[in-house]
C-alpha cells in the first residue's frame, strides 16, 4: 500500500492530497494504468485523468502524454514504464509540466508543492524526473533528449522550468540546512536586530510612537527598521506591504467596558505566493525569536495576527483580535404548565 502523507506546512505550500486522489493512490497499484496527470485546484492535490497502457511504454508515450497536458495549464504526470523495483512496483518517469504562459503565483505553487507531490506518490517508484514548459519537450523524443542532457550535464541544455525548479530546491535545501544548524539550541532562525530598530522599539515601549514595521534583510540576514509613526487604526491597512512580508507592532488606544486601554498588537503579514519562497520561509521561521525578543525587552503582546493583505486589519478586526465577543446563552421562555387540580375556567 502507498502511504498518503497529511503533514503540516513546514517549508513548502501546504498543499496536500484530495480525498479522491488519497483514495486512488492507496486503492492499489494501478497496473492497467499507463498515465497519471495531477492538478492543483482549490488548493488541494486533484486527480485530473488516468489513462489505460495498451502497448508497451514507448508505443503509448505520446498517444498518452500529448492527450493529457494543455500548452497553457502546468501539471504533475506520473508516467508508468514497463519494469519494477525491489518491491515488485512499477517504476515512473515524474514529469513536471510549466507552460511559459503560466502565472507566477502558479509557477510559485507547483514548484513549492513539488517535493509533497513526490512523497505523496512514493519516491522509491519514481526512476526519473523531468521539467518542461512546451509540449514539444515532453514527447518521447523530447524525453529521449532529456535522457541524453542528463548525461552530459550541462547548464545550458536545461530548460527554462528545469533551471527555476533547480533554483528552488537549491534555495529550499539551503534554509533547511541554515535550521539544521539552529535546531539544537534555537526555535527557528534568531537574526540580529539593529541599532537603529533597538532605539525605535525603546521608544515603542515608552509610547513615543504607537506602530513600528520591522524588515527582514534577507541578503544581510538581519531585522531593521522600515517604518515608525504615530497612527490612528484606521491607517493601519494602509501599512500592509502587498509584494513581501513584514512584521508590525501596533499600540492600539481605545476603550473597553468605559476605561481607557492600551494594547500591544502584533502582525505577521505575508502577501501570499507574491512573495518569494525564500523570503516567506526566513519570514515564517524567524518570527517566534522575534517574538522573545520583543518580549524580553519589555514589550507586552496581547494579541497576534497573520494576514495576506491589509483588508484583515480594519478597526473591528483589531478590536475583536484584542476582545473576542463572548457568546452568552440566551434563555428559553418556558411555557407555565395548567393547573393541576380543578378543570381550566373560564374568564369572562
Amino acid at each position: 500500500r502507498i502511504q498518503i502523507l497529511f503533514e503540516p506546512m513546514s517549508h513548502q505550500t501546504g498543499i496536500l492530497a484530495s480525498e479522491a486522489l488519497s483514495n486512488y493512490l492507496q486503492c492499489a497499484s494501478h497496473p492497467g494504468d499507463r498515465c497519471v496527470k495531477i492538478v492543483i485546484e482549490d488548493e488541494k492535490l486533484q486527480l485530473d485523468q488516468n489513462r489505460i497502457a495498451v502497448g508497451g511504454w514507448e508505443s503509448d508515450w505520446d498517444r498518452n502524454v500529448m492527450a493529457v497536458v494543455e500548452e497553457s495549464n502546468p501539471c504533475y504526470i506520473f508516467y508508468r514504464l514497463d519494469h519494477k523495483n525491489d518491491e515488485g512496483q512499477y517504476k515512473y518517469v515524474f514529469i513536471h509540466f510549466m507552460p511559459n504562459g503560466a502565472t507566477v503565483r502558479e509557477k510559485m505553487l507547483y514548484a513549492g508543492t513539488l517535493s509533497t507531490m513526490k512523497r505523496i506518490f512514493g519516491d522509491n517508484r519514481i526512476q526519473d524526473e523531468m521539467s518542461a514548459s512546451t509540449s514539444d519537450e515532453i514527447t518521447l523524443q523530447g524525453y529521449r533528449n532529456h535522457e541524453r542532457s542528463k548525461t552530459m550535464s550541462s547548464e545550458h541544455l536545461m530548460t527554462d522550468a528545469e533551471r527555476e525548479l533547480n533554483e528552488v530546491s537549491k534555495n529550499e535545501a539551503m534554509m533547511r540546512a541554515n535550521m539544521e544548524n539552529n535546531r539544537a539550541t534555537l526555535p527557528g532562525l534568531t537574526l540580529p536586530v539593529t541599532t537603529e530598530l533597538q532605539n525605535t522599539l525603546e521608544k515603542f515601549k515608552k509610547g513615543f510612537i504607537n506602530y513600528v514595521q520591522v524588515k527582514l534583510d534577507v541578503s544581510n540576514e538581519e531585522l531593521k527598521l522600515w517604518d515608525c509613526s504615530n497612527i490612528e487604526v484606521g491607517e493601519l491597512p494602509d501599512k500592509i506591504a502587498d509584494d513581501e512580508p513584514r512584521y508590525h507592532l501596533f499600540n492600539y488606544n481605545h476603550t473597553f467596558e468605559g476605561e481607557q486601554k492600551f494594547s500591544a498588537v502584533f502582525i505577521y503579514s505575508c502577501p501570499g505566493y507574491n512573495a518569494p519562497v525564500k523570503q516567506r520561509m526566513m519570514y515564517s521561521s524567524t518570527k517566534a525569536s522575534f517574538l522573545e525578543y520583543v518580549k524580553d525587552i519589555g514589550i507586552e503582546i496581547e494579541a497576534k495576527r497573520e494576514i495576506t493583505d491589509g483588508s484583515e486589519v480594519g478597526e473591528n478586526d483589531i478590536y475583536e483580535l484584542i476582545h473576542p465577543q463572548k457568546h452568552v446563552s440566551r434563555a428559553h421562555f418556558v411555557k407555565p404548565k395548567a393547573p393541576t387540580k380543578g378543570g381550566r375556567r373560564l374568564i369572562r
